[in-house]
């Protein structure tokens, strides 16, 4: 794409691709944005559409992993895919463990509109360790001010764990001072958030497949986000889960679109109730991705 346009691609009355499946089959879609990922074999990212964001234990998840702008970590295939690769070895916490990996986010930013609707897709495949303890890909979404987080909101639209060919979607919002009784706090229940848990996805560590949400603000009283797998709905969240302050708060506004792979954190240890890496975790497993596309409704 030509740099001048920093990978925007505004193409009037467009449907999705095959690869990027509509949410919605009616409707006059339009692409607001698109990343294909092109350029030479091994080099780094446009960063006229990327920043790295970088450093260890830095984002709040208990992660173990060195996020780095390294290209061994983060690079392009020359085949219109980029590669997010985890390197490192050693047991989380035992001597001379170290690990690194990748995590970028789109400089822009993108607003669901006002009465209508705003689908975020990206053609992924999922890492592939032979032991993948620890491995935690995403694909996500966050607000303009992660300070604020979770009243800012996250939308995270495919994360998995521990290389089980699985997936999830989930919503952060609210706060972290309203107890609940089941001891999380605010209305999204944090910090877990209320999301679908893992699910099964057979085939997503061999091939490419779609992961997507859609934002509809088309009912101002009932606005709804869903998520999408290949194009089939398996979960959603509503306002009047959450109730109309907390929703305003967490969706109605511009959200930058992430891509990395953690390692370890608490997710993927409390999912399998130990520490994680291990020291038979494999390193050199890496998520690709062919596409991200916004569309709009």
């Amino acid at each position: 794409m030509a740099a001048a346009a920093a990978g925007l691609a505004y193409l009037a009355n467009t449907q999705p691709t095959q690869n990027n499946y509509a949410a919605s089959p009616n409707g006059p879609w339009k692409a607001a944005w698109t990343e294909d990922f092109s350029g030479p074999e091994g080099s780094g990212i446009n960063p006229e559409i990327w920043e790295f964001d970088t450093g260890q234990g830095v984002f709040g998840t208990n992660e173990i992993e060195m996020m780095t702008a390294d290209r061994a970590n983060v690079h392009l295939d020359g085949h219109g895919d980029l590669d997010l690769v985890v390197r490192g070895h050693g047991a989380v916490g035992a001597p001379g463990s170290y690990w690194t990996s990748g995590r970028i986010q789109t400089r822009s930013s993108f607003t669901p509109p006002p009465g209508g609707q705003m689908e975020v897709t990206a053609s992924v495949w999922q890492p592939d360790p032979a032991q993948g303890l620890g491995y935690w890909p995403a694909f996500w979404m966050l607000g303009s001010d992660p300070s604020a987080w979770p009243a800012d909101g996250e939308i995270d639209i495919l994360e998995d764990i521990n290389g089980l060919s699985e997936h999830s979607g989930t919503l952060h919002c609210g706060n972290l001072t309203q107890r609940n009784p089941d001891g999380t706090t605010g209305p999204c229940h944090e910090p877990n958030g209320i999301g679908s848990g893992p699910l099964p996805c057979p085939g997503c560590q061999a091939g490419f497949h779609s992961y997507s949400v859609v934002i509809d603000r088309r009912d101002e009283n009932g606005q709804q986000i869903r998520w999408y797998l290949d194009g089939t709905e398996f979960f959603s969240v509503s306002e009047s889960t959450v109730g109309a302050a907390a929703w305003t708060a967490a969706v109605d506004h511009p959200f930058s679109i992430l891509l990395n792979v953690a390692v370890g954190g608490t997710y993927p240890d409390v999912t399998c109730r130990c520490a994680t890496p291990t020291g038979q975790t494999t390193p050199g497993g890496e998520m690709a991705v062919r596409s991200v596309a916004v569309y709009m409704f």
